[in-house]
């Protein structure tokens, strides 16, 4: 189990898990439309008053492409014999586990939340958290720290993947892709923020 969920490129073939990816992506911009969240960057999810059908799958396709350009640039000065297929894999599959969290945003939870601590924090010059409901603060919460896991997974999968397509194992390998990772979601921030949102 402990392989399936952080590092399945050594049980399963580039194929299944493409199409395990694809499939995951296209239902994880269904969602994020649903349920009115956007992924704008490679390691950011938000809740957004309304999304467009298009928003969060080209949210998608420049996270997946920026990561994809990046680490396959990165793997092939590692090691030239790096594949395209398992880099985007790599890629896909290490998304998913960010596909879960529109379901915190039902019934507008999440949004209705982020409105009221936005509200507090600019109706005074000192805000007062503790006129916040109990339970919107617990919720969020709860939200920060499963956030905080499933980044930590996503980058688990991410570095598991990487290290299998790449054959890398030194400690200067380790601090390319970390530092690829940072690029990576600024690159994509930026990307989302000036061309898909212009």
């Amino acid at each position: 189990m402990k392989t399936v969920l952080f590092n399945p490129f050594k049980k399963y073939q580039e194929n299944y898990l493409f199409i395990l990816g694809l499939a995951a992506t296209l239902l994880g911009s269904y969602l994020g439309y649903f349920f009115n969240v956007r992924y704008d960057g490679v390691l950011d999810v938000h809740f957004a008053n309304n999304t467009t059908s298009w928003q969060p799958a080209l949210d998608n396709l420049s996270n997946i492409a920026v990561l994809t350009i990046l680490l396959l640039a990165l793997g092939m000065y590692m090691n030239r014999k790096t594949r395209f297929i398992d880099i985007l894999n790599i890629t896909l599959i290490s998304r998913i586990p960010f596909y879960s969290i529109p379901f915190f945003n039902v019934g507008g939870t999440m949004e209705r939340i982020n409105s009221e601590f936005l509200n507090t924090l600019l109706s005074e010059q000192i805000p007062d958290f503790s006129t916040l409901p109990l339970n919107s603060v617990l919720t969020l919460g709860i939200f920060a720290l499963i956030s905080l896991l499933f980044i930590i997974w996503s980058i688990s999968l991410l570095f598991n993947g990487f290290k299998i397509a790449t054959n890398a194992k030194s400690t200067v390998h380790i601090i390319l892709f970390f530092s690829s990772i940072i690029i990576a979601e600024i690159l994509s921030k930026l990307l989302i923020t000036n061309l898909i949102n212009s």
